[in-house]
């Protein structure tokens, strides 16, 4: 008997105000997702931007978790029910798709007891449209590199910190040393941005400045907490 093709799946990512990640990821547990990754981020918009999109505050959680893509409606209208995304100032919530997992990863998110799994809709027609660009700067550069996304007419992004591993292999490779404390910058802008702001970052902090950046961008699919930007 022929094996049963299982969903793909893709990478969800809720970005939403501190003290509030416990509870996206609470409810993605409850929906059966329970592959859950919280970072403790930063916005890095400006105060009339926070005011535009009637932010309060800065300090971000960042929930990452896999769900399968036939899901995808459902779990971003219940986080939306519950955070409101739909809202301005609310948080942001993406997907990112995938193209390989760990083989197990499937059968769990998708076996028989679980969450339904229908057939896959895409009510959330933003495929194409937004591009997430990540750029990994070294520790203290994160104004460098939202000063050029800005010139470019980014508006704001989120900040994660990271440190490097693998150091003394890649300063043989590059030349020069490494600093191991990293930050990662992540912005979500409209696919027709994405060549200038990479190419107005990389000129700023890139892997030939300072801040010894490496930029990088990944397709977005489904995207809610962005409409009063995306309607401009």
């Amino acid at each position: 008997m022929a094996q049963a093709t299982l969903p793909r799946l893709k990478l969800l990512a809720a970005i939403v105000d501190r003290d509030k990640g416990e509870a996206a990821a609470g409810l993605f547990q409850q929906e059966g997702l329970y592959f859950d990754f919280l970072c403790m981020g930063r916005g890095t918009a400006n105060s009339q931007i926070l005011d535009y999109f009637g932010l309060s505050e800065t300090e971000k959680d960042v929930v990452l978790t896999l769900v399968p893509a036939p899901r995808v409606n459902e779990v971003i209208r219940l986080a939306d029910e519950r955070f409101h995304f739909d809202r301005p100032g609310r948080g942001i919530l993406f997907t990112v798709p995938l193209s390989a997992v760990s083989g197990q990863v499937p059968r769990v998110l998708c076996k028989e007891g679980g969450p339904e799994v229908k057939k896959e809709e895409n009510n959330v027609d933003t495929a194409g449209r937004w591009a997430l660009i990540v750029v990994v700067v070294n520790r203290g550069n994160v104004d460098a590199v939202m000063d050029a996304a800005r010139s470019r007419g980014a508006r704001g992004g989120t900040v994660l910190h990271a440190r490097r591993v693998g150091m003394e292999d890649m300063e043989k490779v590059l030349g020069f040393p490494v600093q191991p404390e990293k930050e990662i910058v992540a912005i979500l802008a409209p696919q027709e941005h994405k060549r200038p702001l990479m190419e107005a970052i990389s000129e700023a902090a890139g892997i030939t400045t300072e801040a010894r950046g490496v930029l990088f961008a990944l397709p977005v699919e489904d995207l809610i907490g962005l409409q009063a930007l995306a309607a401009e």
